[in-house]
């Protein structure tokens, strides 16, 4: 009996101690501050044009745009086009240092044939400086992507769901688990539309914020960027598309809130660049065999590639003189707005073939309403065509203009914000998860931060 009695006591005992214990442990976790997350949310070609259109159907970014900061516009960096104007955003730098170009790696130029572009190179072949998720990372901060662009074997990412996303991964596998996706989905991934793809980018990030909690999440969508290739700028397709993009973003938001990491978590919602709307075509690879600098016995070749507003050409062996000759060859024709050598349009920004083999040796710039295309096209230089959209104009363009949205933890209610710089996103995030970022040419965006 007595030692019955003993043994209840203490088991009285114990219990009081663990539930002292569980409170304290619990009063010090209620204490303790929660970590800065930060949300990274890239629509894909939304120009600032659209967002001050008042009718557009954006319930979820007005309501970010009133309860935090937004930005009149801003402006990418040259060339403006995806894969460039991303890793600007991530490594607070333009292209003459982080040398990304185009959507993936140049190969094949100054040969004896056309350049081509390989978008699976990785990152540590097509980003020049370190980025914001390595210095996170570095900082022993977890770091998510989805669908973010020149990422790929990029060590400082933590959760990852690819633009292409491999069906054996650990977040493709977990949404196979959860039912939210098939392996033969995963598998065909690129047959069903890009609404469709969106939508799993999305189902991907909620499920790595409900799961993992990231310290950081970039995540990138691309249905406007494709509807707008498709029918150009400025219609209802596109409105259409930003009101569905509007209800991802919700998503990602109420994920957020509904885990609990809503007040300490900071949405950046920003774009690449605007689109123009073009009608004509032109094809720099005609002019360049009328000259016969694609000949087979010519110790010059030269070949262009295309993307959208602008076309590099590069040239085997080439010299200051055949460069002025190229100049003088593309200069005054029908929708050429410029023909830069490379001391030109260093001072847009661009790199010099001295500073990376991805450089080329004439910039040619497309004059609005014209786009280049790399397709055969016969002995036309110009050609008319159906309505598309297109970027890679000068970042000086209006239409070129992005988005910029800041809300949630960390962001002061400012409202609207002058222009400035998307190199300074880098930083800004940078200051947001207390992480350094030395030597940058971005700056953080002090007048909305707390």
């Amino acid at each position: 009996m007595r030692t019955h009695r003993f043994s209840s006591l203490f088991q009285s005992f114990a219990v009081l101690v663990l539930a002292g214990l569980w409170t304290v442990a619990a009063a010090s976790q209620a204490a303790k501050p929660h970590s800065p997350k930060v949300v990274v949310i890239s629509l894909d070609a939304f120009a600032a044009e659209s967002l001050h259109d008042p009718h557009l159907p954006i319930p979820t970014l007005r309501a970010l745009m009133k309860n935090g900061a937004y930005a009149r516009s801003m402006q990418p960096i040259n060339p403006t086009v995806t894969w460039p104007n991303h890793t600007a955003m991530v490594t607070g730098m333009d292209a003459s240092r982080h040398h990304l170009l185009v959507n993936g790696l140049i190969v094949g130029q100054r040969t004896d044939h056309s350049p081509a572009v390989i978008p699976g190179a990785s990152k540590t072949e097509l980003v020049a400086v370190p980025t914001v998720y390595d210095a996170a990372h570095a900082a022993g901060l977890t770091t998510a992507e989805v669908d973010w662009v020149a990422v790929s074997g990029a060590d400082a990412i933590t959760w990852s769901f690819a633009e292409h996303p491999d069906p054996s991964a650990i977040i493709p596998q977990e949404m196979i688990q959860n039912g939210e996706i098939s392996r033969e989905d995963l598998v065909n991934f690129g047959r069903p539309s890009q609404a469709w793809r969106d939508r799993m980018y999305t189902q991907a990030a909620v499920d790595i914020l409900r799961k993992h909690h990231p310290d950081l999440l970039l995540m990138h969508l691309l249905t406007l960027d494709s509807i707008e290739h498709g029918t150009g700028f400025g219609n209802d397709s596109g409105r259409n598309t930003i009101a569905f993009l509007d209800d991802r973003v919700k998503d990602i938001v109420d994920a957020v809130r509904e885990d609990g990491d809503l007040d300490n978590t900071t949405f950046l919602i920003v774009s690449d660049h605007g689109q123009n709307s073009v009608h004509k075509y032109l094809h720099a690879d005609v002019l360049l065999r009328q000259a016969g600098l694609q000949a087979t016995d010519c110790k010059t070749k030269t070949f262009s590639l295309a993307d959208g507003g602008f076309a590099l050409v590069y040239q085997q062996q080439a010299t200051p003189a055949s460069v002025i000759a190229l100049k003088k060859l593309f200069e005054g024709k029908p929708g050429i707005r410029a023909a830069l050598v490379p001391a030109e349009a260093a001072k847009d920004g661009w790199p010099t073939p001295e500073q990376s083999n991805q450089a080329a040796n004439l910039l040619l710039y497309a004059q609005n309403d014209y786009s280049f295309r790399g397709e055969p096209a016969g002995v036309e230089f110009v050609t008319d065509g159906l309505e598309s959209g297109n970027h890679g104009y000068p970042n000086t363009e209006p239409r070129m203009q992005a988005i910029f949205i800041a809300a949630g933890a960390g962001i002061r209610p400012v409202g609207e914000i002058p222009a400035f710089a998307n190199v300074d996103v880098a930083a800004t995030i940078a200051q947001l998860l207390h992480v350094q970022m030395p030597s940058i040419q971005g700056k953080p965006l002090i007048q909305i931060l707390k």
